[in-house]
């Protein structure tokens, strides 16, 4: 009876243990993000710069870039960069089709790069930032996109005003369809809160009487 106790108590440690570090992976990916979003935020308010986060969803990876001129974000444009320059092979070609569809002059889009900063000192930016080994990034929501994202790159812009998008970012383990945790944004003050589960941001999209929706 003691041996089979023993047995019991070991086993249950190992199972607890292996899932404790799928689970700190996630947590530490979210707390990345919320870095991440801190970072650009107050670095656009200071270079009086537009900034944005990449979210390589494929890659599960964060980057940070800066625009080399002005820019508003457009909802009626329907290429992923919303009204910034295309920076994949993708995102070339949803251009070019929608600039067949729009007729009349067009404003120069801006260009985005990428730049080193607290937490993204790497030697190359264009790489980013890993979110972590078993970690993804399941959907991904913003303002500027009627519809969420499961694949590409997603981007989050941030105004020199102090102003960004509302944002859900779901995270999940690799190899698991089920939502972690949920970092979600709130626009006015560039706040990023974890939550557990899956959240989005559907229901705020279809109030069109915000503040913080305004503009776009």
């Amino acid at each position: 009876m003691v041996v089979l106790v023993l047995v019991a108590l070991v086993t249950a440690g190992v199972v607890i243990g292996a899932g404790a570090a799928p689970n700190a992976r996630v947590k530490s990916a979210a707390t990345l993000i919320v870095s991440g979003i801190r970072v650009a935020y107050v670095r656009s308010s200071a270079t009086s710069k537009p900034m944005r986060l990449v979210f390589d969803i494929d890659h599960s990876t964060l980057m940070l870039e800066e625009a080399d001129k002005p820019m508003l974000v457009r909802r009626d444009d329907e290429t992923p960069a919303a009204g910034a320059q295309a920076a994949t092979p993708q995102e070339q070609e949803a251009l070019a089709q929608a600039e067949k569809i729009v007729k009349g002059p067009r404003p120069a889009r801006p260009v985005f790069k990428g730049v080193k900063a607290l937490g993204f000192e790497s030697d190359d930016p264009a790489k980013g930032r890993e979110l972590g080994s078993g970690v993804r990034i399941r959907r991904f929501d913003v303002a500027h996109s009627k519809e969420p994202q499961y694949e590409g790159r997603g981007y989050l812009y941030f105004w020199s005003g102090g102003m960004t998008e509302r944002a859900a970012i779901q995270i999940a383990r690799s190899g698991s369809d089920e939502t972690q945790l949920t970092v979600v944004v709130s626009p006015l003050m560039g706040k990023a809160t974890i939550v557990g589960g899956a959240k989005t941001i559907d229901a705020e999209r279809e109030d069109k009487g915000e503040r913080e929706d305004r503009g776009f």
